[in-house]
C-alpha cells in the first residue's frame, strides 16, 4: 500500500547514510592522524583511501537493509534498534576488512574499527532524529496522505480493515464515495472538500463505464490514483506493476525476493563456483583417481535432472555406484525407505565402499560447480530430483520447489539429510527456504554445510 512514498523514504536514508559512512571514514582518518599514539607513528595519505570512500558508502547501507532497519514496520524498542545498527556495522567493517585482505591493501588497522563506531554512532543518532521528526506535526502532514476511498461501502471496509499498522501511519481517510450515488460532478466536489491527495478505487463490483470519469476527473485534479483490482494475491511483496503492450498489468512473480537480490545471488552463484573449482583442483584430481583405481566405469556419472520450473538439465556427479546400477533401480524399489515418489536407501547394494565415502562427506557432489557456473543450478536451493521423480509427485504444490534454481545445498542438507523418511517433510524445509529466502539465510545455510559435510552427519 502506497509503495512508492515508502521506497522514497527508504532510498532518501540509504543515501542520507551513506554520506554518514563517509563520513565516518573520513573522521576516522582524522583522529587517527591527530593521534599516532592510537597505532603506528606512520600513516597513509589521505589520497590513498579516496578509493574507500565509495566502496564504504554503498556496502554499509547495503548491510542496514540486510538487517532490516529500513523495513516499513517499526522496531519494537530502542535496544532492538541499537543491536540492529551494530549488527549492521559491524558487517560492514569485516567487510571492509575482507575487501583489503582480498586486494592486499594494508591500511592503519585503527582506522578501520573507528569507522565501525563511528557510523554506527551517526546512523542510530540520524535514526533518532528522523523518528522524532516523523512524530511531528509537521512529519505527519508530509507522511499521511488525505484518502477518499472509492467503490462499495461493503469493499472498501473490508480493505481498511486490512490495513497493516505501517500503512495506517501513512494514511488519513478523509471520506468515502460510492460510484452507485453520483457521477464526475458529484465526485469532483468530493475532491474539493476533502482536499484529497489520493483516490484508493476499488472495482470489485463497479462496472468499469461507470470508474473511467471518476479516473477521468482525478488525472485532471492532480489527484494520485490507487486501482485495486480485487484479486487475491497470496503475497503482496511478490505483486508488481509492468506493462504489456503499452498497457499496465499485474506481474505476480514466483517468490517475494527482490530482483536485484536475486541478481547478486546469481553473480555470488558465478563468482563462487569459479573459485571453489580453482582451490579444489587438487581434491577433484585425487577424487578421480580413487573413483577410477577403485572400480570400473566412468569417473563422472551424468543424469538428467529437473532444474527451474522444471527445466532438464544433466548433473554430474562422482561415481559411487557400480557400473550399470541404474539397470538395478526397480529391483530395489521394494525397500525404498522415503515415503513419497524419491528414492532413497541407506544400505543400497549398489554403491561402492569408496562411493559410501564420498557421499557421507558430500564430496561425490563436488562436479555440480560445474552446472552452477553454467547457471544450472545455484550454491543454495533445492535439491535437483531425476526427471522420473518429479513426473510421480502427487501434490501440484510439490512442483513449486521447482520455482528456483536448485542448489548444491540447502536447508534438508543440513537437517538430517537421510534421517528425514518423509518427503512431505523435505518439500516444507525447500518451501521455507523459498518463502524466508535472503542472501543473508544463503550465507548461514553455506557456513552450517561445512561441519555437515566434514563430519558427514546425515549422509549415507
Amino acid at each position: 500500500m502506497l509503495t512508492q512514498p515508502r521506497q522514497t523514504r527508504t532510498r532518501l536514508l540509504q543515501a542520507t547514510d551513506a554520506g554518514l559512512f563517509a563520513l565516518a571514514l573520513a573522521l576516522a582518518y582524522l583522529l587517527r592522524a591527530s593521534f599516532p599514539w592510537l597505532g603506528r607513528p606512520e600513516i597513509e595519505a589521505f589520497s590513498d583511501h579516496l578509493w574507500l570512500f565509495p566502496v564504504v558508502a554503498a556496502l554499509g547501507p547495503a548491510l542496514l537493509a540486510q538487517q532490516g532497519l529500513y523495513a516499513g514496520a517499526r522496531l519494537s524498542s530502542r535496544i532492538s534498534v541499537i543491536l540492529l545498527i551494530l549488527r549492521g556495522c559491524a558487517f560492514a567493517t569485516i567487510g571492509i576488512i575482507l575487501i583489503l585482505f582480498f586486494l592486499r591493501v594494508q591500511y592503519a588497522r585503527s582506522v578501520i574499527i573507528l569507522v565501525g563506531a563511528f557510523s554506527g554512532l551517526l546512523v542510530y543518532a540520524r535514526h533518532e532524529f528522523t523518528t522524532w521528526l516523523e512524530s511531528t506535526r509537521l512529519g505527519q502532514d508530509q507522511l499521511r496522505r488525505r484518502v477518499l476511498w472509492v467503490g462499495l461501502p461493503e469493499e472498501n471496509r473490508r480493505l481498511q480493515s486490512l490495513l497493516s499498522a505501517s500503512e495506517r501511519e501513512m494514511i488519513e481517510s478523509v471520506g468515502e464515495f460510492d460510484p452507485a450515488s453520483g457521477g464526475a460532478d458529484a465526485f469532483t466536489a468530493s475532491l474539493h472538500a476533502h482536499t484529497v491527495n489520493v483516490a484508493i478505487v476499488s472495482l470489485t463490483g463497479i462496472e468499469p463505464p461507470t470508474i473511467a470519469p471518476l479516473l477521468a476527473a482525478c488525472e485532471r485534479e492532480g489527484v494520485e490514483v490507487l486501482v485495486r483490482p480485487g484479486l487475491f494475491a497470496t503475497s503482496p511483496h511478490r505483486l508488481a506493476i509492468d506493462q504489456l503492450g503499452g498497457e499496465p498489468v499485474l506481474h505476480l512473480r514466483a517468490q517475494s525476493a527482490a530482483a536485484g537480490d536475486l541478481l547478486i545471488k546469481q553473480g555470488l552463484d558465478y563468482l563462487g563456483a569459479a573459485l571453489l573449482l580453482i582451490l579444489l583442483a587438487p581434491l577433484f584430481a585425487a577424487v578421480a583417481l580413487a573413483v577410477m583405481l577403485t572400480s570400473r566405469g566412468p569417473i563422472l556419472f551424468a543424469q538428467r535432472r529437473a532444474g527451474l520450473n522444471g527445466r532438464p538439465f544433466t548433473l554430474y556427479k562422482f561415481r559411487s555406484m557400480r557400473a550399470g546400477a541404474e539397470n538395478l533401480r526397480d529391483a530395489l524399489a521394494p525397500r525404498n525407505e522415503m515415503k513419497g515418489p524419491v528414492f532413497k536407501l541407506s544400505a543400497d547394494p549398489r554403491v561402492t565402499p569408496l562411493g559410501r565415502f564420498l557421499r557421507r562427506h558430500s564430496l561425490d557432489e563436488l562436479p555440480q560447480l560445474w552446472n552452477v557456473l553454467r547457471g544450472e543450478m545455484s550454491l543454495v536451493g533445492p535439491r535437483p530430483l531425476p526427471l522420473e521423480e518429479v513426473a510421480r509427485f502427487a501434490e501440484h504444490a510439490h512442483r513449486r520447489r521447482l520455482s528456483v534454481r536448485p542448489g548444491l545445498t540447502c536447508l534438508w542438507q543440513i537437517s538430517g539429510r537421510n534421517d528425514i523418511a518423509d518427503f512431505d517433510d523435505w518439500v516444507r524445509l525447500d518451501l521455507a527456504y523459498i518463502d524466508q529466502w535472503s542472501l543473508w539465510l544463503d550465507l548461514k545455510i553455506l557456513l552450517a554445510t561445512i561441519p555437515v559435510a566434514l563430519l558427514g552427519r546425515g549422509g549415507r
